[in-house]
């Protein structure tokens, strides 16, 4: 493979350029499909030279790497591209919900045009033991309606298995960071006083519809629900000051 061309001025950048840039270049080679899942990257010498950068700074930016799940470090072995998965979705994703790109008000958006539609696939798709697995949140929901994250936990993972139920990798990749997203905001959820509880009935109806096969009902109990979301948390959604830091 052809090396690509040195960075010719290192010494005129910081070190932080330096390093943001050799992220950068490492994550357009994997992008790109100069490196497919499960190929080992070149050795941690090639690459030092072929960057011309330090040790310290390639080893920093494959850490980088690794937390956003493209590469995997192996002691000993080397570094291995990994298959795209959700984490590898979701860091994206964080980063503009925490600098304010995404607001509370676009996930909920968000939700409302998909998760309906992803009812009614899911009413007609579910298997036995996913009924069961949606059985299960939904009781333990009901044990936690006074601990705000168990509670959400148990929110998060009724509506991440509703997706799974659809067999759609591709909604299971658009809705996990969209449905995981909203966890950082458990507090708002409990800002309106009897909201967990309304929460906690809303889902009974969607769970009804689904274990029946009904793909109708299971539509309306889900757009039923996220509106009432919508106008419970109306008024705060265009508050910043609920927004996680």
């Amino acid at each position: 493979m052809d090396k690509e061309p040195l960075l010719n001025n290192n010494a005129g950048f910081t070190r932080v350029n330096v390093f943001d840039n050799t992220v950068s270049r490492l994550q357009k080679m994997i992008d790109d499909g100069k490196f497919e899942a499960g190929a080992k990257l070149p050795s941690e010498r090639e690459l030092v030279e072929q960057f011309s950068i330090s040790r310290s700074v390639l080893r920093e930016a494959l850490r980088v790497l690794e937390a956003q799940g493209l590469v995997a470090i192996q002691q000993g072995k080397g570094v291995y591209v990994q298959k795209p998965g959700l984490q590898t979705v979701l860091q994206p994703v964080q980063r503009l919900l925490k600098d304010g790109s995404i607001t509370l008000q676009d996930i909920m958006q968000a939700r409302y045009l998909l998760e309906p539609e992803i009812a009614k696939i899911a009413s007609l798709k579910i298997q036995e033991h996913q009924i069961e697995k949606l059985e299960q949140y939904y009781q333990d929901m009901t044990k936690y309606l006074e601990y705000p994250e168990k509670y959400l936990e148990a929110d998060r993972n009724f509506h991440n298995e509703l997706v799974a139920c659809t067999g759609n990798p591709v909604l299971i990749i658009m809705m996990w960071p969209v449905i995981t997203m909203f966890t950082g905001f458990i507090e708002l959820l409990y800002q309106v006083p009897g909201t967990p509880q309304k929460v906690f009935k809303a889902h009974e109806a969607i769970l009804k519809a689904v274990r029946t096969h009904d793909p109708a009902a299971a539509e309306a109990a889900m757009r039923a629900h996220l509106q009432e979301a919508l106008d419970w948390f109306g008024p705060t959604l265009a508050s910043e000051k609920f927004f996680p830091s």
